[in-house]
């Protein structure tokens, strides 16, 4: 390729209709969509629709006016004021090329070009060899694995009762235990082993995202209720716009806690089918699952209750402006993620 003419330009709709030709031309989730039934059609015209949105940035790349790539950001707004800095995620990095060489020339434009981007993190497939060589090369440093997890799902009967267990929707007043059961258990993320972040700040993130999730319309939470004390939850949500897109109704199980001292009762399994049990009622057809890959006991039950892999990824962080030692900690010093859940609820 002659490097020479290259030209970076927003993306504009009205002028990039051979997007579309992009993601059809990805080929390291044709398993997943597989597993999932969407044609590759479908799913390029979703995500197709995903580049406009408040704060996304989307660069195109072409080579004597023929689109060779591409580069989409989202702001976290969640993560950004949790980690007190402009935080983005590159949600696409496509390329025709036979080598690393145009994933780098995108990746180079956002750091170089974008003063208002503090941090990026990137999500790429495992076989994805080119984006995560461009990366490494770029300066992101590898930071974990995810395993993706899905099964379609038929009516499911009543899930077995544990004794002295309920399984319900939870209320308002169920929140800080909630929150509780997140910081005794939540701790390990991607961001635990970025060395540039506050240990507490990251150890707590999770603390923050169930009490944003909490009132928000796609999101329910299912608690186990023993008639004392909250055991355990489970967070699911549909995603509509997903689902329109490749007619077939989808959801996903999001983040799932039981207290230590009631770990090992088979707990668990019995959330994940309790919130299967709910998501049959309400017609979800295929219902996904992503956690750590180091995270064997949520695999475990993930298994135990239908779930089979469709998919690995590996992400990665970059600093472009870090911040100051003195100021990168939004959880001040000597608090632990305990108390900051008790901090977010007031």
């Amino acid at each position: 390729m002659n490097m020479s003419p290259l030209l970076f330009a927003p993306y504009d709709p009205r002028q990039d209709s051979d997007v579309q030709e992009l993601f059809k031309a990805y080929p390291h989730k044709e398993y997943q969509l597989r597993t999932i039934g969407v044609s590759r059609d479908q799913m390029a015209l979703y995500l197709e629709s995903t580049l406009t949105g408040p704060g996304r940035q989307i660069i195109c790349l072409r080579d004597d006016g023929r689109l060779v790539g591409l580069i989409a950001l989202q702001p976290l707004p969640s993560m950004s004021e949790h980690f007190g800095s402009k935080m983005y995620s590159i949600r696409h990095l496509l390329a025709r090329s036979n080598s690393p060489l145009v994933h780098a020339r995108l990746l180079r434009y956002v750091i170089e070009e974008l003063p208002d981007v503090d941090f990026i993190d990137c999500r790429v497939a495992v076989d994805d060899v080119y984006s995560a060589h461009a990366l490494e090369v770029c300066g992101f440093r590898y930071v974990g694995a995810e395993i993706f997890l899905g099964q379609k799902i038929q009516p499911h009967e009543q899930p077995k009762s544990l004794p002295g267990i309920e399984f319900r929707r939870c209320r308002r007043g169920d929140l800080s235990q909630i929150l509780r059961i997140v910081g005794e258990t939540h701790v390990q993320n991607r961001f635990v082993y970025d060395p540039i972040i506050d240990d507490t700040a990251a150890k707590s993130l999770y603390c923050r995202l169930v009490a944003n999730s909490f009132d928000a319309d796609p999101f329910e939470f299912i608690v186990a209720d023993s008639g004392k004390t909250i055991e355990g939850f489970i967070t699911l949500k549909m995603n509509p716009a997903f689902s329109r897109a490749v007619g077939l109704s989808c959801g996903s199980l999001d983040l799932i806690g039981v207290r230590p001292e009631s770990r090992n009762r088979g707990l668990g399994a019995a959330l994940n089918r309790a919130a299967l049990h709910l998501m049959a009622q309400e017609r979800a057809q295929y219902v996904a699952v992503r956690t750590l890959a180091s995270n064997y006991p949520a695999l475990r039950i993930c298994f135990r209750t239908g779930f089979a892999i469709t998919s690995t990824t590996l992400f990665f962080h970059r600093w472009i402006h870090p911040p100051n030692r003195s100021s990168r900690a939004v959880v001040p010093r000597g608090v632990n993620n305990l108390q900051f859940a008790q901090s977010v609820i007031g």
